[in-house]
């Protein structure tokens, strides 16, 4: 994300940096001035930022629709995108019918024989216009949230602008998997001096990460070693795998091999948590993560595993984007959280709260004078633009 824009969680953390003991919100909690956030954020994004984002989507032929994002606000404009760049919009009809299936019971058609005031040497009947839009016809259907449209845009890809709430977007979910550490001396399997462990990375979709467990007095090198002893159970074999995926080796400087995942065992079961998912999510689904054979042993037994069975998804992470508010408007929503924070409370002045409700509107009306990109030489251009200067010679 640009400079230009500023995470909810920062500007919570600003605000708490502000509250003291003379503060009327010194009691707020963080969820509700995250709530008040978002909620102001909502608002500020319909008068001031005006969020708009562009979508495409293919117009299925049963039903003739396209679904709305689900930061859906306000549609904008929708039509086709030219070679040249240029946007040809398609027609709104309030007319058209949203649902698709229901069987036509009324000709529409232009060509009417028994109609005695219909004649096509002469023209149309009184009241029947004549401009159609050739691309096409739509209509917003809020209800069901979808864009209903005429049979001959069957199959088309159509492009749109829409006005985002910039809250409802997609949020960055966590990939989770679980996995539990077999140890089994008297069998010979689990894990053993040399034993490997295959985790998802995070660096990219489908690479992995190999851990390595080895019974030595010898310092670890790197965040990847695990120093087990001969007598470690499993759960304390997952307990030492927490600790270094959480840790690293502070002892010999060693940091976390990735500050994205965490790691808490109960007994010898390690739940993993892989954090802030940006890009594509990690896929733990393949068989090398749910089969984790042990090959490289120094036994050479390579049926052993280092786990009691394969590796549980619980959850599948999904990427996204937080919340953001344009720096123009981050005073402004400060003002907000604090506005709408002792508006609600019993034993505050009145004066106090009208300070308040007066100091946001007028941090919006700054923030609206500042995001405004109108300029004297837009205008300038756009008074001129039809206007074409006789020649000179």
């Amino acid at each position: 994300m640009a400079i230009d824009y500023t995470s909810i969680d920062e500007v919570v953390n600003d605000f708490q940096l502000m509250i003291d003991d003379t503060s009327y919100d010194k009691e707020a909690h963080v969820y509700q001035l995250r709530l008040l956030a978002l909620q102001g954020l909502r608002e500020l994004k319909f008068d001031v930022e005006q969020e708009v984002k562009t979508a495409e989507a293919v117009v299925q032929t049963a039903p003739l629709a396209i679904s709305l994002p689900s930061d859906f606000v306000k549609l904008l404009r929708i039509g086709f995108k030219s070679s040249d760049g240029n946007f040809h919009a398609l027609g709104s009809n309030p007319n058209l019918s949203l649902d698709a299936a229901i069987t036509p019971q009324v000709n529409d058609g232009s060509s009417i024989d028994n109609d005695p005031n219909y004649r096509l040497d002469v023209g149309k009947k009184f009241g029947v216009g004549g401009g159609n839009n050739a691309l096409g016809y739509y209509r917003v259907n809020r209800n069901d949230g979808i864009i209903n449209f005429s049979s001959n845009l069957t199959g088309k890809t159509v492009f749109y602008e829409y006005i985002s709430d910039g809250v409802s977007s997609d949020m960055p979910q966590d990939n989770i998997i679980k996995m539990a550490f077999n140890v089994q001396p008297s069998t010979g399997d689990g894990v053993h001096n040399g034993s490997t462990l295959l985790i998802p990375s995070t660096s990219s979709s489908g690479s992995k990460s190999t851990f390595t467990f080895k019974i030595s007095d010898g310092n670890p090198s790197v965040s990847t070693n695990i120093h087990i002893s001969l007598g470690d159970s499993s759960s304390s074999i997952a307990q030492k795998f927490t600790d270094v995926i959480n840790e690293g080796h502070p002892s010999m400087k060693i940091p976390p091999f990735d500050s994205k995942i965490k790691a808490s065992n109960d007994g010898n079961t390690v739940t993993l948590i892989f954090s802030n998912s940006s890009s594509v999510p990690i896929s733990v689904l393949d068989n090398v993560f749910s089969s984790n054979h042990d090959g490289t042993q120094s036994s050479g037994d390579t049926n052993s595993k280092t786990l009691t069975g394969p590796m549980e998804l619980v959850q599948l992470g999904v990427a996204g984007s937080r919340p953001m508010v344009h720096k123009f408007c981050e005073e402004a929503l400060r003002c907000y959280i604090y506005y709408k924070y002792v508006q609600r409370k019993r034993g505050i002045p009145a004066n106090e709260k009208q300070m308040a409700k007066r100091a946001f509107f007028n941090e919006k009306r700054l923030a609206r004078a500042r995001m405004m990109s109108f300029s004297k030489e837009t205008a300038l251009q756009t008074s001129r633009k039809a206007f074409k200067q006789s020649p000179k010679f």
